[in-house]
Order: C-alpha cells, then sequence, then structure tokens
C-alpha cells in the first residue's frame, strides 16, 4: 500500500512520517496522512525522488488495489475452480448460521 510504502521512505531518511509528509511532499493540516487525496504535484515529486513512475504509486493506493482485487475475484468466480471455491464457502456460512451456539448451560445448577 502507498501509506506502508511512503513511511518507509521516511524511515530510510531518518525522518518521521509526518516530517516527510510535511518537507517532502508539502502535505499539512487535516487529512495530510490521507495519501488517496494526493494531488498530481505531489505525485510528480514522490516520483522524481524515489524514481518510480507516477502510474506506478497511483496504482499503490487503496481505489487501485480494490480495482485489481476486485477485478481477480470476479475473473476468478468466472471459473470451475472459482464455482466451487465459492459453493465452500456458502456451506461453510451456512453451516455456522446453523450451528446452536458454543455455550450450553446445564440443567441442575
Amino acid at each position: 500500500m502507498l501509506q506502508t510504502w511512503v513511511r518507509r521512505i521516511a524511515r530510510e531518511h531518518g525522518v518521521g512520517y509526518d516530517t516527510f509528509l510535511r518537507k517532502a511532499l508539502g502535505r499539512t493540516g487535516p487529512g495530510a496522512r490521507d495519501l488517496e487525496t494526493m494531488t498530481e504535484a505531489q505525485l510528480a515529486m514522490l516520483a522524481a525522488g524515489t524514481g518510480v513512475p507516477i502510474e506506478h504509486i497511483r496504482g499503490m493506493n487503496t481505489a487501485a488495489i480494490m480495482g485489481r482485487l476486485t477485478a481477480k475475484i470476479a475473473n476468478w468466480m468466472l471459473t470451475e475452480e472459482g464455482r466451487d471455491g465459492l459453493a465452500q464457502i456458502r456451506t461453510t456460512i451456512r453451516l455456522m448460521t446453523n450451528r446452536p451456539p458454543d455455550h450450553h448451560t446445564t440443567g441442575g445448577g
């Protein structure tokens, strides 16, 4: 994830995360830690400082990761393996919801 990567960069430079965000990317105030809202200029600064292309950096944000994951799951569900896996998940959930509670009280007590 993008935040983890930026935290690692800050640590490698011997500064705290907030300090790195402020000094390297100009991010201050409420929402400074929310890297999902980085401007094009901030992305360009991060790309220039790391040598990592902007598109690759954009691909590290949560929305991009979730989009790729959702697409993978959707494609997997179209396969026989995916349909079997989904059937197993449904069976497990059905068994869990129909099972009696784990704690029972016994009479006489």
